[in-house]
């Protein structure tokens, strides 16, 4: 005790003689403390020598935040643990291993899972939707959908480009050898009383009864092929989202692409050619990309038992509830900071729900379309509408009906295949087919256009593997009916 007080009148003396020498005062300045005198006075920190503990928390506090934008090696041994698994179906060099459904607003669904691939260089190709094929930016996981009780298939939500909401693999499988696994999400149109459904993974499988759950917490998750990404904290200003995370390489080499890799296709930013690898979901306005930011991180991936901090800005969605969507990793949950605010609007992207039934494929988003298979409607080469077709046309009946407009657009368009002659002359003839048939569906009230295109405006194409032209040719075989 009385070494303690000694040492307590000792250090006193010390800061008298410091405090003489260059002019100070011991009270504090009011204009810089927040404190008013009489407050300093009652805070004033007593003479007894600070504990241990207290050391401790004051060496803690004084902690520096990690560098940004500087490799150094990893805080500790890391593992990529993955959610607990549902099931895994697989078909050739494909498998794809379920971790759940999950509700993102009364609308959608996230599909979250793991991708696992043999060696071949077209391997990570194989994901995309049939007829979707997009090499720029990162290969989709857009294979994927939900299947209701009402038999309607719930397909990714796409925005005007034909850009899925999901994740893309950034690098083909050879790199990896055959060890290669990444995770897979896939945002899908999943109306409110759906409590289950079926998992379909077009030429791989279906999981059947798969329950709707909540989207579960989650910080650090699985990242590219051998990456853990910890979201360590999400601030909002201004409609912005700043993300600052911390990306560690688990594996056992360094990826040869860089991090600038990473991004989700948004042609206004191309130019940054830095890390844009996260977008911010919110129920309110569009998804947020990333956005405009100077600073951003133009490294490569770093070496194995490395980690590096990164700061990431992203418009800001609006809306309470924010969900970070990596592009090459599981989606994130975590609490943000400050408010929201819709951003930029260049830095948004509006997805439309898609939903097929029947042959019968609904757009929804800023306009509503829908596009008719004539693979059911008619027989090849033909524009009689067969049995097949009835249904078809009901979706579509009860489509329109459901909306206020009453004049629509009915166009039809062939592949690439034939002559240009043919396919102009059979494009007529099932728009008109089609267009007869609403007209007596509908009845009285409604103004109808029809419009033929032959094969000059595909919207897939026509190349690739042999699977992938065909299945570019079925999207081309279209009528489709919009509502101007």
């Amino acid at each position: 005790m009385t070494r303690a007080l000694t040492r307590a009148a000792a250090t006193a003396a010390v800061l008298l003689m410091l405090a003489a020498c260059d002019g100070t005062s011991s009270q504090p300045d009011p204009t810089t403390s927040g404190t008013t005198a009489s407050e300093s006075s009652e805070a004033a920190p007593s003479s007894a020598a600070p504990s241990d503990d207290d050391t401790a928390t004051a060496t803690q506090d004084a902690t520096p935040e990690p560098e940004l934008n500087t490799p150094v090696p990893a805080a500790g041994p890391v593992e990529r643990t993955w959610p607990q698994e549902i099931k895994t179906i697989s078909q050739g060099e494909r498998e794809f291993t379920l971790f759940g459904v999950h509700r993102l607003d009364d609308t959608r669904a996230v599909v979250t899972g793991r991708i696992r691939g043999a060696s071949s260089s077209t391997a990570a190709a194989q994901w995309f939707e049939p007829g979707f094929l997009h090499t720029r930016g990162g290969y989709e996981f857009s294979r994927v959908a939900v299947v209701d009780q009402d038999d309607v298939r719930h397909l990714p939500v796409r925005d005007k480009d034909d850009r899925c909401l999901c994740s893309l693999s950034t690098a083909v499988y050879q790199e990896l050898g055959d060890k290669g696994q990444a995770p897979a999400w896939a945002v899908v149109s999943l109306p409110a009383d759906a409590e289950s459904v079926d998992v379909e993974v077009a030429d791989v499988g279906v999981i059947e009864d798969v329950p709707v759950t909540p989207l579960p917490d989650a910080q650090s998750v699985p990242f590219g092929w051998d990456e853990v990404l910890t979201i360590d904290k999400v601030t909002r200003a201004d409609g912005v989202v700043t993300a600052r995370t911390t990306m560690i390489n688990a594996g056992d080499f360094r990826p040869s692409y860089t991090l600038a890799r990473h991004e989700f296709e948004f042609p206004d930013l191309q130019g940054q050619h830095c890390f844009q690898g996260l977008a911010a979901y919110g129920p309110v306005a569009p998804t947020g990309r990333m956005a405009k930011d100077p600073d951003c991180h133009r490294g490569s991936m770093v070496e194995p038992g490395q980690q590096i901090t990164l700061e990431v800005k992203i418009a800001d969605p609006g809306g309470e509830r924010l969900v970070i969507l990596p592009d090459a990793g599981l989606p994130v949950t975590t609490p943000a900071e400050g408010s929201p605010a819709e951003g930029a609007r260049e830095s948004l992207r509006a997805y439309a729900t898609r939903t097929e039934e029947a042959g019968a494929t609904v757009e929804e988003g800023e306009a509503l379309e829908v596009s008719l298979d004539t693979s059911v409607l008619f027989d090849f080469d033909k524009a009689k509408l067969t049995g097949k077709a009835d249904q078809a046309i009901a979706v579509a009946v009860k489509t329109l009906k459901a909306q206020d407009k009453r004049a629509i657009v009915v166009a039809g368009h062939t592949d690439g295949q034939g002559s240009a002659a043919r396919n102009d002359e059979l494009s007529e003839q099932r728009a008109k087919a089609v267009a007869a048939a609403l007209q007596k569906k509908l009845g009285s009230g409604w103004k109808i256009s029809v419009e033929w295109h032959g094969s000059s405006q595909p919207v897939a194409d026509e190349t690739g593997s042999a699977e992938q032209v065909k299945a570019a040719q079925a999207r081309n075989r279209r009528v489709e009916i919009t509502v101007p």
